[in-house]
């Protein structure tokens, strides 16, 4: 199995990019990243000089992969590192501060809280994404090809389905954290590098317009937007129009079926945009759930 070192990452999601790696179809391969502060970050909590937030490892071209595809990606493993830390933003009015790092030791499964609390580890990641169409997206920011969505259900376990916009798709992933909850509300999850084990398969043709998460028995669809309140809306458009193409329902069908067996999650609000996520179980559309 092929390591993707961490020396080569990116800061935005741009087709301008050159690949660092080019990997093959149904590849599995093992992924470096590195934490949001490029690893500048001290075990004793020193920010040093760093060259700019939320490096993803890549870009990781896709041979053959073409622009109406989607990429599937299989995550088998998040192993994060032995210790990371929390940057804690709070907002009070129109003030902002930044308190200290708190650092974190990650040991025997567990995250270790420098205020004495323990809690299991629960690895996801923060920002998986292949390159728009036309100008390229910082990976400080969630849109349409994925990137900074910030979701806890990306972790292993999970299927991601990005749909292909450029070329070869340029992926590119990072921004792990050890936990996070929804909403990642005070701006960090438990930051940490770590190594990803991942799938990469092609998919003739993309299910939808957004970004897919696929975990056990429900789908889930990612959607972003300006606000909080148009991203949840945005969810809710976006899944009763996926609802409609595979389960044949009209709209109207649809927006009820959601509303009565479905769920939109908050994913992150402190994002330049924010995410939300629609889910379906398996047992609302039994007889037309698109994978085998």
């Amino acid at each position: 199995m092929r390591r993707l070192g961490r020396d080569h990452f990116v800061n935005d999601l741009n087709s301008a990019n050159s690949p660092a790696y080019e990997i093959e179809d149904g590849e599995t391969v093992v992924v470096e990243t590195r934490d949001c502060y490029a690893d500048c970050v001290t075990r004793e909590g020193v920010l040093q000089e760093y060259p700019g937030p939320n490096p993803a490892t890549g870009p990781i071209a896709v041979r053959g992969s073409a622009p109406g595809e989607a990429l599937a990606l299989t995550i088998h493993e998040v192993k994060p590192a032995d210790w990371g830390f929390i940057a804690g933003v709070e907002r009070e009015a129109s003030k902002e501060w930044r308190s200290p790092f708190s650092i974190i030791e990650m040991h025997d499964g567990m995250a270790h809280y420098p205020w004495g609390l323990r809690l299991p580890l629960d690895p996801m990641i923060g920002v998986i994404g292949v390159a728009p169409e036309g100008q390229g997206v910082p990976t400080t920011t969630p849109h349409d090809w994925g990137g900074n969505m910030d979701t806890a259900d990306v972790k292993a376990g999970a299927t991601v389905f990005l749909p292909v916009a450029v070329p070869e798709a340029m992926l590119a992933l990072g921004d792990v954290h050890a936990r996070q909850g929804d909403g990642e509300s005070c701006g960090t999850g438990i930051e940490c590098s770590a190594e990803v084990t991942l799938t990469v398969r092609r998919q003739p043709e993309a299910l939808w317009r957004c970004p897919l998460i696929l975990r056990e028995d429900r789908l889930m669809l990612i959607a972003s937007a300006d606000t909080l309140d148009a991203a949840a809306w945005r969810a809710v458009e976006e899944m009763s129009g996926l609802l409609c193409k595979i389960a044949g329902l009209s709209y109207v069908e649809a927006r009820r079926l959601l509303s009565t067996a479905g769920d939109i999650r908050i994913s992150q609000i402190v994002n330049p945009r924010k995410t939300c996520r629609a889910v379906i179980p398996k047992a609302a559309i039994p007889d037309h759930w698109p994978f085998p």
